[in-house]
């Protein structure tokens, strides 16, 4: 039914005089924005927050730049918009239906079991959470592809206090408040606070899969994500700028300071934030400047740049010591039209891959592959999930980074190819604690009066 009234809205809008992209765009919006409302209480959301982030960055941050005073705006669009709206509205779409490909189950989480598997292992849980944070901290001192390893390692923490917040929500929602705030703390102090945005998101997603809010508290939550975010950019833009200057020390202290001078309302919603929000989310600015680019030195690369990142993210680097590195600006100085400094980090994103490869087709192919990627990894879980429905939990540290549409392909081969070799020897080392089918956690479950016909939660 949403899809239908989604295209009737594109349509009406279209005969009444707005432009294609324009009705296309808000039609879309409206569907994701509708599924997530009215859905996840009934589904865990994941696969419609994931097309609602790249929605906002390749359809709506560009639809927005296009139609301002080109004079507010620092990134503008380097093709005209309907030169870009054939490529991104077809690439999106392609992108979605490669999410959807493959049919998964692994987004009706079954919480009884979930939560009853918490119980039983509740002890086990809080280990997990500290090794989890131990490891975390540990990346702020150990370099090197072990340092990978230690982060991947480390994001079970937040998988160990979303399960103990579905124990007992009011005894644990501490647990999870802490981790979130610990990463935030870090992320504001580097200056880079996207880690915590998302897994801030993530939580707020399986809250409300968990606690089943009504649709004005779901939108009053949505309400205070948004207006953290516009928070967080005007802390990140005065600060970044003060503290690069030298006038203020990379400290929580500094934080607190500018925070106290820019949490206002007028700066919240004012103009100059609103912008460097919308600049922070159109990634569709460097599409289109790497689409520019490519049109003029026709220097398409076919699969030379997807071997590279192929080669980065499976060999080791005493088989490859001229692989590239994560974070290495190289190839997105050389095709998408700008230079990067050091300290300045970009990702090219999907489509810009796509289109280096093998101009629009690549964008259309790249974005289909990349959501049987997403749909395959679904699928992955939803095997781990067989074992035990606990490991759904997993989903969320293996395609935490992958999800972002400013992310480099290079790093979301990276991060799958590791996370799922980590995280699957992991399951298979916790199967038997996680599964409702060993004596030892039936028997568990009977004496805490959680086995079927005992008065279950």
């Amino acid at each position: 039914m949403i899809v239908l009234v989604s295209i009737f809205l594109s349509f009406l809008l279209y005969l009444l005089g707005e432009s294609g992209p324009t009705a296309l765009t808000i039609g879309i919006i409206f569907l994701l924005l509708s599924r997530l409302l009215f859905q996840s209480t009934k589904t865990f959301a994941f696969r419609e927050f994931t097309l609602l982030l790249y929605a906002l960055n390749y359809l709506v941050s560009p639809l927005i730049t296009y139609n301002l005073d080109q004079d507010l705006v620092s990134y503008p669009m380097k093709i005209p918009q309907d030169e870009y709206f054939v490529l991104a509205i077809p690439g999106f779409l392609l992108f979605t239906f490669g999410v959807y490909s493959i049919k998964t189950s692994c987004f009706n989480i079954d919480m009884k079991n979930v939560k009853e598997l918490s119980v039983v292992n509740e002890r086990f849980l809080k280990i997990i959470f500290v090794f989890g944070l131990l490891s975390r901290i540990a990346t702020i001192f150990i370099e090197g592809e072990l340092n990978f390893i230690l982060y991947l390692f480390g994001l079970i923490r937040f998988v160990s206090a979303f399960s103990l917040f579905s124990i007992r929500p009011k005894k644990y929602f501490l647990w999870p408040v802490i981790v979130l705030l610990f990463e935030l703390t870090i992320g504001l102090i580097a200056g880079a606070y996207h880690d915590a945005i998302m897994w801030i998101i993530f939580f707020g997603l399986f809250y409300v899969y968990t606690i089943r809010p009504n649709t004005r508290q779901i939108i009053f939550l949505g309400s205070v994500g948004v207006s953290m975010v516009l928070g967080l950019q005007a802390i990140k833009f005065s600060y970044r700028e003060k503290v690069w200057q030298g006038d203020k020390s990379a400290s929580i202290e500094s934080v607190v300071d500018i925070g106290s001078e820019n949490i206002k309302t007028d700066i919240l919603f004012g103009e100059e934030n609103l912008l460097s929000t919308l600049n922070r989310g159109n990634q569709a600015w460097i599409f289109a400047s790497t689409v520019d680019n490519l049109n003029k030195n026709k220097d398409f690369q076919g699969l030379n740049n997807v071997n590279k990142y192929i080669e980065a993210a499976l060999l080791p680097r005493f088989l490859a010591p001229n692989k590239i590195k994560s974070g290495d600006q190289e190839i997105f100085n050389e095709f998408s039209g700008h230079t990067l400094g050091e300290g300045t980090a970009m990702g090219l994103g999907i489509f810009a891959d796509g289109y280096i490869a093998y101009g629009a087709w690549g964008v259309y192919i790249f974005g289909f592959v990349l959501g049987l990627i997403f749909s395959l990894t679904f699928k992955i879980v939803e095997r781990w999930t067989k074992v035990s429905p606990f490991y759904v939990l997993m989903l969320l540290p293996l395609l935490n980074y992958a999800v972002r549409p400013d992310c480099e392909l290079q790093t979301t081969i990276n991060h799958l190819f590791k996370g799922i070799l980590l995280y699957g020897f992991l399951v298979y080392l916790t199967r038997k604690r996680f599964t409702l089918d060993s004596k030892e956690n039936q028997r568990k479950l009977i004496h805490l009066n959680l086995a079927k016909g005992n008065g279950s939660r």
